[in-house]
């Protein structure tokens, strides 16, 4: 049985010195990335920052679960790196119910060129349409009175 027991010892010592990297618990590491992604930045209609909102990227081969979540940063920068050509979708959101979906159509992974539309309308459009809602609730109230 001692016999027995110095054999493992001894086996066991001669792992650890000629083989250290199949006895220790494994590392991590960290080096820079080839890939190239695409960064968006989101912001308010006032031009405030989405600083800190919930992100959630959808890919074109599976639409229904987000393939990358996190949050944007101070700026309200988002990034993603795409494997495969289709449309992409960015949402961000914050708490008080707030979006924005940006659409990214990817024609070639290697090669990202990628235009993002205009805004759908001016923002003067959307300020009038704004200040008339108010309006309009505002004379709902005073005629009902």
């Amino acid at each position: 049985m001692k016999v027995k027991n110095f054999l493992i010892g001894l086996a066991c010592v001669g792992l650890i010195t000629f083989c250290p990297n199949i006895i220790y618990a494994h590392g991590v590491g960290f080096r820079q990335s080839s890939f190239r992604s695409i960064a968006l930045e989101f912001f308010y209609s006032t031009g405030e920052k989405m600083s800190y909102r919930e992100a959630k990227v959808f890919s074109p081969k599976d639409e229904k679960f987000a393939v990358q979540t996190g949050r944007t940063d101070e700026e309200g920068r988002f990034a993603f790196i795409p494997d495969c050509a289709g449309e992409w979708r960015v949402i961000v959101r914050d708490e008080e119910g707030h979006q924005c979906e940006a659409k990214i159509d990817v024609k070639d992974v290697n090669n990202l060129d990628v235009k993002t539309p205009e805004p759908e309308e001016p923002l003067y459009i959307r300020a009038l349409l704004g200040v008339s809602i108010i309006f309009n609730i505002a004379m709902l109230i005073y005629r009902r009175k």
